[in-house]
């Protein structure tokens, strides 16, 4: 009997050793994330500090003469723009955490990693925070924190414990990990700021004087009294009439990951990764999903005039895919919408559409100005082409052209279509 039981617990052993021996502890040298406690970051002051140099550019807003300019998950420059030629530096407000913008009545609102703030810009020279809605919001892209402070991508992401707080920068470091586990380490290639994608839209808009205007890759729409926030795979719907009130999650039908939201005709358009989706907002507490235009994997801005919707589709680190094209879609169906025209491009960005003129942002390529007026051969109506800038997204509002690069702000007046002539320049850096 002892024998026996000698022989059970030997192969025991030999069962527990051979399971260690599949968890292999194996060590990398990785991305480690330096942290913040939740505590001490939403102790940070918020308040307007002096102009300072634009260093990487984010998203861009335009709320009547003022010009916001995201710095990536760092806050906001404000800029007085009611001469485009000579805009004026008025200030920063550092938001840790800040991608997106959108204004209401006075009320800027912008998410801070988890949280959405409200600042009262009545007086843009002295923001005031207004109101902090905890916990609403989720850091949704690993990439946008690997755009921040020490990484760097040689090497991979170490294991991110969001429990431990906020991530404010990176350091390289020795980590272990065993070979079951290896999913603690992730090679995801980070989105560098030539590639970022990030809009409501641009175009000439009614509601300008109660509300601002986004560019085309932006995560924040507002209609009427409610913010719409691309939220992972998901959207959020915020009642701004009395405050910050979160109404409630629509847990969207997305097949790829969700990057852009447009408004238009009391509908959402929104871009993911692998296509168009549009929700009615007949009820605007609760989107109600309609239909969804498919195409690869890719990069997907989406903006809308009328019956048309006009998508761009790329391949890039953040967007592995293989088209580049300009895709024209009928949505007079909104439960059917159906592609028309497809164009090639070099690596398309955002647009903006105003009357019969058609923006697109084409990477290296520059900044492309087509007349829309024939959809069917829009690729040969090219007006005017504005190369060596790696553009990336614009708004256009009627005779100013507003653009983005990695190298700074430009500023076009296009009242004159065969005379688009520039108007400013803000650089990174200066």
């Amino acid at each position: 009997m002892r024998f026996k039981t000698t022989s059970i617990v030997f192969l025991l052993l030999l069962v527990i050793a051979a399971g260690c021996a599949d968890r292999t502890v194996r060590k990398y040298t990785a991305n480690v994330p330096v942290y913040l406690s939740k505590t001490e970051w939403r102790s940070q002051p918020v308040e307007i500090q002096s102009a300072k140099s634009i260093l990487t550019p984010g998203r861009i807003y335009v709320y009547r003469n003022l010009l916001l300019v995201n710095e990536f998950m760092k806050g906001v420059h404000f800029f007085e723009n009611s001469n485009p030629a000579a805009p004026v530096n008025l200030g920063f407000l550092p938001v840790m955490g800040n991608i997106d913008i959108a204004v209401r009545q006075d009320v800027m609102y912008l998410d801070s990693y988890t949280d959405l703030l409200a600042f009262n810009i009545s007086d843009p020279s002295h923001p005031q925070l207004i109101s902090r809605t905890e916990d609403v919001l989720s850091i949704d892209k690993i990439e946008h924190l690997a755009a921040m402070e020490g990484f760097n991508s040689n090497y991979p992401i170490g294991h991110v414990d969001f429990d431990k707080g906020i991530v404010i920068r990176w350091t390289q470091a020795e980590i272990e990990t065993d070979e079951l586990w290896q999913n603690e380490v992730t090679t995801m290639a980070p989105v560098g700021m030539d590639n970022f994608r990030g809009g409501n839209g641009s175009g000439k808009s009614a509601n300008v004087a109660s509300n601002g205007i986004a560019a085309s890759t932006a995560r924040f729409a507002i209609e009427d009294k409610y913010l719409y926030a691309l939220n992972n795979w998901s959207i959020k719907t915020f009642d701004l009439s009395t405050g910050v009130s979160l109404l409630g999650t629509t847990n969207a039908d997305m097949r790829g990951f969700p990057e852009t939201v447009f408004t238009a005709e009391g509908n959402l358009f929104i871009g993911t990764t692998t296509g168009m989706l549009i929700y009615s907002l007949s009820n605007p507490s609760s989107p109600m999903f309609l239909s969804q235009y498919e195409h690869g994997n890719g990069c997907d801005p989406v903006v809308v005039q009328g019956d048309r919707a006009f998508v761009t589709l790329s391949s890039s680190r953040a967007c592995p895919g293989f088209e580049n094209v300009l895709d024209v879609i009928d949505i007079s169906n909104l439960s059917s919408p159906q592609l028309l025209y497809s164009f090639n491009m070099t690596n398309p960005r955002g647009l903006g559409v105003d009357e019969n003129t058609l923006f697109l942002c084409d990477g290296q390529e520059g900044l492309l100005v087509y007349d829309k007026t024939d959809l069917a051969t829009l690729d040969q109506h090219l007006i005017e082409q504005f190369g060596g800038i790696v553009s990336n997204d614009v708004i256009a509002m009627g005779s100013v052209l507003i653009m983005t690069s990695a190298a700074g702000i430009y500023q076009y007046d296009y009242t004159d279509l065969r005379n688009i002539h520039s108007l400013s320049y803000i650089p990174v850096g200066q």
